[in-house]
Order: C-alpha cells, then structure tokens, then sequence
C-alpha cells in the first residue's frame, strides 16, 4: 500500500492533468445534455470518427505529426521562459518557403527532400528571432510580440499565394512541389506519411537535449530561475536567443511536413491553427516531449473524430474549439485538485511518503 501512495504522489502532476481532462469532457457532456443532445450518442460517433477503422486511424496520425511537432516548438521555448504564441505564423512561413523549394529547384530525392524541410525550419527559426531580439534587446514581452507577429507572417503568405505565386484554383495555392520533395505514402489512399518518422526524431531530440546535455539543463534552468541562472555563470540572453530560434526552426518544420507529406504545395491558410492548439498540446502534455505526444493524439482525434460526429449526430463541428478552451480551463486549474489528491493517498503518520512528499 505504501509503494502505491509513493507512485501516485510522485506523479501526482500527471493524474491531476489526467483528471482534469476528464472532468473537461464531463463539462462538455452536460452541456450537450443540456440543450437536449445525446452525450453517449456523440463518443460513440467520435471514437468511430477517430480510430473506427484504418483510414479513419490514418487521418487522425496525420493529424497528431504537425500538433506534435508544433507542441514540441512551444514546448522548447517554454522549458527556457520563452513562451512563443508564434507558432502559427512562424509554422505557415516555413510552409510557404518549403513549398518554393519544393517547386522551383530540381534535385535528386536524397537532396531535394532534406532541402526543403530544412529551408522550412530555417526561415521559421529566423522569423523567431525578431522577437528574441525584441525581448532580450528592448523588453518586450515575449507573449505580445509573438501573437502579434502571426498577423504579418498570415498576410504575407496570402499575398504571395495570390499575387506572386498564383495557381489557378479556387484556393490561391502555390504549384505543386516535384515528386521528389514529397514525403512517401505509408498507407496507400490515406494521409499517412513518413512525417511519422520525422515527428519521432524531434520528440527524440528535444527529450535528449533539454534532459541528457548541459545545454538543455542551462536552458531549463533558465526557465525555472533566470536571476539564480545568471549568479552561476549561465548567458540568459544567449539561452533565451537559442529557444526563441529552435523553436522558431521546429514551428517552421511542422509546417514543412504539411506540404511535403499532406497538401504537395502551400495552400492559403491551410492550417486549421496547429500553432494555437500547439500552446494546449504542450500545457496538457505537461511540458515533456513525449507527454506532448500523447496530448497531441487527444487533439488529433478531436480533429477527426468531430467531423463523422457533427455528420450523423448533428453536433456543429464548433464543439472542437469549445472542448479546446475547457480543456484548458480545467488544465490551468488542476492545481486546485492537488491538495484533495494529496490527501487521498497521503497518511501524517506515513513519514517515509512524507519525505518523498513532492513540494
């Protein structure tokens, strides 16, 4: 019993996220008790929309790479007290340059490929240096530069798709990318691609270098005390730069992989806002890359699952931003339920948990 208590209070972070999601979902269920649809009906049609069968299974992976890679985006700069709200617009100005990439140079697959993702996430990572320099230069809060940065970086690319570099269409687009700048197919007639692959490697290298390299650890440390970080010898304003750029860079590769594995080109405004639901995916993926994940499969399935829900349950497909937002609610207050939690599995006289007892 006592090694029990120990587990769950030593993650108690994790079941309180845990709980809060599913008190979320109950919320979103009364409301459509409330105005007289059936709650169960919905799930049932959502779980079928999400994971009912391989193509449905197919869309909802597609959906969790750019939502993983973006959470991963915000996730790098938060670990180092950089909370980029412009991930949106640095991911469709990585979208766009890897599309012109993709389009106007000819180069064998092995070049080609690599060349264009890596031109998404540089002018992505360039783009976030505007407010780096912002903060650490003139101090400007990170959180009002970066949002408002997203509006340029929207309006520039639907000025480029509709006055520069048009295709004919009835969604201004950019011409499609050679086929070997494509990403390849993993399951034929679905949106499944080889961004898998891509998405695992990132999650990889943000858990190695935040959690196994002296350069991460700076960086965290830096997000947890900057004033401390700075008496020990750690350059704050070199730190802070790095996450503002790498983050930037892996905002503009999620939008890279977008257009070499699911569009073929830059279509305007094709995001249906991977870089807002980037900030959820990372806070209820309690700021871990692998945990990030897991928060990107409930986002991705509700991307999915929401639209055969609002077909044959007659559920208006704006529940998606509504379940959004409570998520989030409840995820900021889970803090609230910490103390109930710790009672739960916590006994005064137990003074071994107690010592282990997080603080």
């Amino acid at each position: 019993m006592q090694s029990i208590r120990r587990f769950f209070l030593k993650r108690q972070a994790v079941f309180t996220t845990i709980i809060a999601v599913a008190l979320a979902f109950v919320v979103v269920g009364l409301l459509l008790a409330a105005t007289g649809r059936n709650p169960f009906n919905a799930v049932y049609y959502f779980v079928k929309g999400s994971f009912g069968n391989f193509f449905n299974i197919a869309d909802t992976i597609s959906r969790v790479v750019p939502l993983s890679i973006a959470g991963i985006a915000f996730l790098v700069g938060a670990q180092c007290a950089v909370f980029n709200v412009g991930v949106e617009g640095q991911l469709l100005l990585g979208a766009l340059a890897s599309a012109m990439v993709g389009y106007a140079i000819n180069l064998p697959a092995y070049l080609h490929l690599p060349l264009m993702l890596l031109s998404g996430a540089l002018v992505g990572g360039l783009y976030g240096l505007i407010p780096a320099w912002l903060k650490t230069k003139r101090k400007v809060n990170e959180i009002l530069s970066t949002i408002m940065l997203n509006y340029p970086a929207t309006y520039f690319t639907h000025f480029m798709v509709l006055k520069v570099l048009p295709m004919e269409g009835v969604v201004p687009a950019t011409p499609f990318i050679a086929d070997t700048a494509k990403l390849p197919t993993l399951l034929a007639g679905t949106r499944l691609h080889a961004g898998v692959f891509v998405m695992i490697l990132v999650v990889i290298f943000a858990y190695v270098l935040l959690y196994k390299t002296s350069l991460g650890y700076e960086m965290r440390a830096v997000g947890f005390n900057q004033t401390a970080a700075r008496y020990h010898g750690i350059p704050v304003e070199k730190r802070m730069n790095f996450a503002f750029f790498l983050s930037g860079a892996l905002a503009g590769l999620a939008g890279a992989v977008e257009v070499a594995g699911v569009h073929y080109r830059f279509l305007d405004q094709f995001s249906p806002g991977y870089g807002y639901d980037s900030i959820t995916v990372a806070l209820v993926g309690l700021l871990n890359p692998f945990g990030v994940v897991i928060a990107a499969t409930l986002f991705g399935a509700l991307k999915t699952g929401i639209l055969e829900m609002s077909v044959y349950s007659g559920i208006p497909r704006q529940l998606t931003t509504l379940i959004n937002g409570i998520v989030v609610l409840f995820v900021a207050a889970k803090d609230i339920m910490q103390p109930g939690f710790v009672k739960l599995f916590f006994r005064r006289s137990d003074k071994k948990v107690n010592k282990e007892l997080p603080q």
